[in-house]
């Protein structure tokens, strides 16, 4: 498996995978770019991961594995991968909504947080304001530490 920085010609696995997998896919072509990764087994997509911008901070979203590909550590992978990018870019918090696993990213470094304190750039994305329902649960973390 490797990860590497996701192009324009990926963006219709990830969508793929992200509906195979439940996950929203509204807005993703808004931010789809150098701020998601692939992981690739051969030259077959079996995870993404993306941090969109807004300020200084990051959103992290569209943590997905292939169903065939769970449980080998691909999302914290490019989970790990997306928040060093982050540090690179000079982002200094990255946040997430999540529904289905709030016990999973507290070992990648992330907390749980009310959700009226994210930024309100971050809180005007879509992700938050019209995707992720209110009972998702909102998390940070600071980037690259």
């Amino acid at each position: 498996m490797r990860i590497r920085t996701a192009t324009e010609a990926d963006l219709r696995a990830v969508h793929q995978l992200l509906e195979e997998a439940s996950l929203p896919t509204e807005g993703l072509e808004e931010q789809f770019g150098p701020g998601y990764a692939v992981a690739l087994e051969g030259d077959r997509i079996v995870g993404a991961a993306g941090i969109e911008r807004y300020g200084r901070s990051g959103l992290l979203r569209s943590v997905v594995t292939a169903p065939e590909a769970r449980g080998r550590g691909i999302a914290e992978a490019l989970t790990r991968n997306r928040l060093d990018w982050a540090a690179t870019e000079g982002l200094d918090t990255v946040y997430l909504l999540t529904t289905t696993a709030p016990g999973y990213f507290p070992r990648l470094g992330f907390e749980p947080m009310d959700r009226t304190e994210v930024p309100a750039e971050v809180q005007a994305s879509r992700e938050f304001s019209r995707i992720c329902p209110a009972s998702a649960v909102a998390m940070r973390r600071p980037a690259g530490t």
